[in-house]
């Protein structure tokens, strides 16, 4: 609620009328600005972050002064003016600037100026912020799609690549069929766009080699492409994880024909030219074992054993020009179960690194099971062992800086089951969605071990070489099996904090809700977090817009660079709906999948 009576700010804006008359044109005498009736009509609309204002002609008028009262989840702010040069009587006012928790009281108003000045305003509107929640589904929805298990945003947040691992076309490349349902599976990747205000799907792209997989027994396999993304800083470059895959084929662009191996996993690297999207290369490990291990289960079948998952963990530097990909089921002769594989672009791209959790002193277990650059890929982080590894590349290669574990980390806690690091590697973010501790907040006590899987965050920051933990992060409403931090991401200077609970139980909708409710199971909900010289605060408790039990919203989260565009993902929501802003009320597609812009 606005902090301070209305008539303080009216008295300040009588203050300032002539400045802002001067804006308008000039001064009063001899004009009739002063007397153009205030607009009617004023009224509001709504797209992905973003309002569409519009309000009838004023006779006289020759342009309009759009005004905001942002007043929002920082408290009390100056009225301000939004733009001032408006001729039509309509007006597209973008978010993309801001958080849209941040204008959650923001109300505006318009008046009618001429060549000597303007009128009174008209009467102010506060827009329902919940309704430019953007809303984007895949141009082919499907059911068990799981669209939204992985999403990236490019620096600026105005390119979107999301996953689909389960979608089923048998399509190859950019922009193929998309009605072609025959590949069970195969997984796709949608990559969105905005131009100005508006958002558009720029592309759908498929693997070069998709395909219906089956093991040797006759059982479909499924590749996953697009459980894992990364994109570069100007959303030019993606690499596109399948970490079930099947080639047996090794190093980069190599034979991909066979399916010998699944589970060995893959990564595909897809660049954008002029708004074409293109596969730029196929790239396996070097050391790709030649057949898959099976093993037969009465309840189970047969499955595979000791699959590689390459691609199961993905990052870029900033520019694009080097790729980690970690493959946590690994199992070379070096120490340690997982491995992370460094590949460098010059004329082509070629492997430069293979880096073992037992180089850190620790056995790793999943090594590589989450991975993640600073921005100019000198610092890498490589989850694995219930520890993160903290590695440096002075240009002669790769060595261990540091090991680190959260201070309340236990075995099952699955510390580092995703991480996140700011460009300039100095801050890192850690999830553990697995931790017990019943408390709630930042820095507080952790509680007795009472919540299986309520989750917790860590943030560790290095100081000359050395890395310290910052702050230890629950959850406003922790809660037993709420998996908080099953997803997480950071802005570029590290000051905010994005956390998914995907499993989060709370049945409001948009923005600043009930937090105690708990009467939608597996829902979801994200959290944000921003930090303010050493300390952190929550700023917001967000869901989605049309919060339905079992969505999993919070399943994946990305910030743009500033902090200001979140984009999540909900892999299990049911809409039947395609593309952006469509309806959000159809719940007949399970488990289709969508993402949500704030």
């Amino acid at each position: 609620m606005r902090p301070s009576p209305r008539p303080i700010r009216l008295a300040a804006l009588l203050l300032g009328t002539p400045l802002l008359l001067s804006a308008c044109g000039g001064g009063s005498s001899g004009s009739n600005g002063g007397n153009l009736a205030a607009p009617s009509g004023f009224s509001v609309g709504y797209n992905a972050k973003s309002y569409q204002f519009s309000w009838s002609a004023t006779p006289g008028a020759t342009r309009y002064e759009l005004v905001e009262d942002p007043d929002g989840a920082s408290g009390a702010q100056s009225e301000a003016t939004v733009d001032s040069t408006i001729t039509a009587n309509s007006y597209t006012h973008a978010l993309a600037g801001q958080l849209l928790h941040e204008r959650i009281n923001a109300t505006y108003r318009v008046r009618a100026c001429d060549a000597s000045g303007c009128g009174a305003y008209s009467a102010a509107i506060t827009p329902d912020v919940s309704k430019a929640v953007g809303y984007f589904k895949a141009s082919n929805t499907g059911r068990g799609d799981g669209f939204g298990i992985s999403v990236v945003l490019s620096a600026d947040g105005s390119t979107m690549a999301v996953g689909a691992p389960g979608e089923a076309s048998k399509a190859t490349g950019a922009n193929g069929d998309q009605a072609d349902d025959t590949a069970s599976g195969a997984g796709a990747v949608y990559v969105f766009t905005r131009q100005g205000s508006g958002w558009s799907q720029q592309a759908y792209l498929k693997a070069s080699n998709t395909r219906l997989l089956t093991n040797e027994r006759g059982y479909p396999y499924s590749a996953q492409f697009g459980a894992r993304l990364a994109l570069s800083s100007d959303g030019s470059t993606l690499a596109v994880g399948a970490p079930r895959e099947a080639s047996n084929t090794r190093g980069v662009n190599g034979d991909q024909s066979n399916t010998d191996t699944p589970g060995a996993g893959a990564v595909y690297i897809f660049q954008r030219s002029s708004g074409a999207w293109s596969q730029q290369a196929y790239m396996k490990s070097s050391n790709t074992a030649p057949v898959a291990e099976y093993r037969d289960d009465i309840a189970a079948g047969s499955y595979v054993v000791n699959a590689a998952m390459f691609g199961d963990g993905v990052a870029l530097s900033a520019d694009g020009r080097l790729l980690a990909v970690g493959a946590p089921g690994e199992a070379g002769n070096a120490t340690g179960g997982g491995a992370v594989y460094v590949f460098t672009q010059g004329t082509s791209w070629t492997q430069t690194a293979y880096i073992k959790p037992g180089a850190t002193g620790h056995d790793g277990f999943g090594f590589g099971r989450a991975v993640a650059f600073s921005a100019n890929g000198q610092t890498l982080a490589v989850s694995g062992g219930n520890s993160v590894s903290l590695f440096g590349n002075d240009g002669t290669g790769w060595s261990v800086q540091s090991v680190l574990t959260g201070s309340n980390t236990e075995f099952n806690d699955r510390f580092g089951n995703q991480v996140a690091l700011s460009a300039d590697g100095g801050t890192l973010a850690v999830g553990a969605p697995g931790e017990t501790s019943s408390g709630k907040g930042i820095n507080a006590a952790p509680g007795p071990r009472s919540l299986a899987r309520a989750g917790a965050a860590y943030v560790f920051t290095r100081s000359g070489g050395a890395w310290s933990e910052q702050a230890f992060i629950k959850a406003s409403n922790t809660d037993q099996d709420d998996e908080f931090s099953h997803s997480i991401a950071l802005s570029a200077d590290g000051n905010t904090l994005a956390v998914g609970a995907a499993s989060e139980a709370g049945s409001s909708t948009g923005l600043a809700g009930n937090q105690a409710d708990n009467a939608a199971g597996g829902a979801g909900a994200v959290f944000l977090f921003q930090r303010s010289g050493n300390t952190w605060s929550q700023r917001s408790y967000t869901k989605a817009s049309n919060t339905g039990a079992e969505d999993a919203f919070g399943s994946s989260v990305a910030l743009s660079a500033d902090g200001k565009t979140l984009a999540v993902g909900a892999r299990a929501e049911d809409s039947l709906s395609t593309g952006v802003q469509g309806n959000q009320a159809d719940n007949t597609a399970n488990n289709s999948g969508a993402v949500y812009l704030y």
